[in-house]
C-alpha cells in the first residue's frame, strides 16, 4: 500500500535542499562581503558588524557559521587549497610530494583568485596592519594540510614525517607570498606576469626544501 504522506519517487526533499542552498550562498556572501572591504579598509580596521551588514545578514548569523573573520579567511584558503591538492599527481605525491608540488606549480595549478585574496588582504601594508592574522591563518592551513596528507599517504606513514611536511609547505607559501607581495604592487586584477612571478616564487621555495636547504644562488 501506498503511503499517501511520502513525497513522489524522484524527487529531493526540497526543505533540505534549500538550507544547503542558503547556507552556500551565506558563505559566499561572507566571502564576497570581507573581500570587498579588504580592497577598501586594512583588515585590522574590519568588523564582523561591517561584514554582516555586507552580507546582507545580522551579527548573530555571522557567527552561527564562524568563529571570527580569521575563520572566514581560513576557509576561503583552504578551499581553493583543496582545489589544488585535486590536481597533484597522488602516486608522485606519495613517492616525492615536493616534486609532485613544484609540477602542479609549474602547470598554473596556483588558483589566480587565491593570489588575489592575498593581494587584497596586504593591500593596506603587510596583513593590513594585522599581520598576527595571516600567522593564524597559515598556522590553520599547516593543520588542515597534515589532515589532507593523511588521507592522501599511505596508512602507516610516520605522523611526525607528515606533520613536518605540511609545516614546511605551509612556510613555503608563506615565504613565497611576503617575497611576491614585496616587488612591484600587484593590481586587483592580476596580470599573467603576475601569477609566473608568484609561481617562480613559490618553485623556488620548495627547491630549496628539496634540496635540504643547501645554500645555491639565485637564478
Amino acid at each position: 500500500m501506498t503511503d499517501p504522506t511520502a513525497p513522489p519517487r524522484g524527487t529531493v526533499d526540497p526543505p533540505t535542499g534549500r538550507r544547503e542552498l542558503n547556507k552556500v550562498r551565506t558563505r559566499e556572501a561572507v566571502a564576497g562581503s570581507l573581500q570587498a572591504l579588504l580592497r577598501r579598509h586594512p583588515v585590522a580596521e574590519i568588523t564582523v558588524d561591517q561584514v554582516a551588514e555586507g552580507a546582507g545578514i545580522s551579527r548573530r548569523t555571522f557567527f552561527n557559521y564562524y568563529a571570527g573573520l580569521p575563520a572566514v579567511l581560513v576557509e576561503v584558503f583552504s578551499g581553493h587549497a583543496e582545489q589544488m591538492v585535486a590536481r597533484v599527481d597522488a602516486a608522485l605525491l606519495a613517492r616525492d610530494p615536493l616534486q609532485a608540488l613544484r609540477r602542479l606549480v609549474a602547470a598554473g595549478g596556483v588558483d589566480p583568485d587565491f593570489l588575489g585574496w592575498m593581494v587584497a588582504l596586504n593591500a593596506h601594508g603587510p596583513a593590513g596592519g594585522d599581520p598576527t592574522l595571516e600567522r593564524a591563518v597559515w598556522t590553520e592551513l599547516g593543520a588542515w594540510f597534515e589532515t589532507r596528507l593523511r588521507d592522501l599517504f599511505p596508512e602507516g606513514t610516520d605522523p611526525l614525517y607528515l606533520t613536518t611536511l605540511a609545516a614546511s609547505v605551509m612556510h613555503a607559501f608563506a615565504a613565497a607570498e611576503q617575497e611576491w607581495l614585496a616587488g612591484p604592487t600587484r593590481p586587483a586584477s592580476l596580470t599573467p606576469q603576475d601569477l609566473s612571478a608568484f609561481g617562480e616564487h613559490l618553485d623556488r621555495a620548495l627547491g630549496h626544501l628539496a634540496r635540504g636547504w643547501r645554500p645555491t644562488s639565485r637564478s
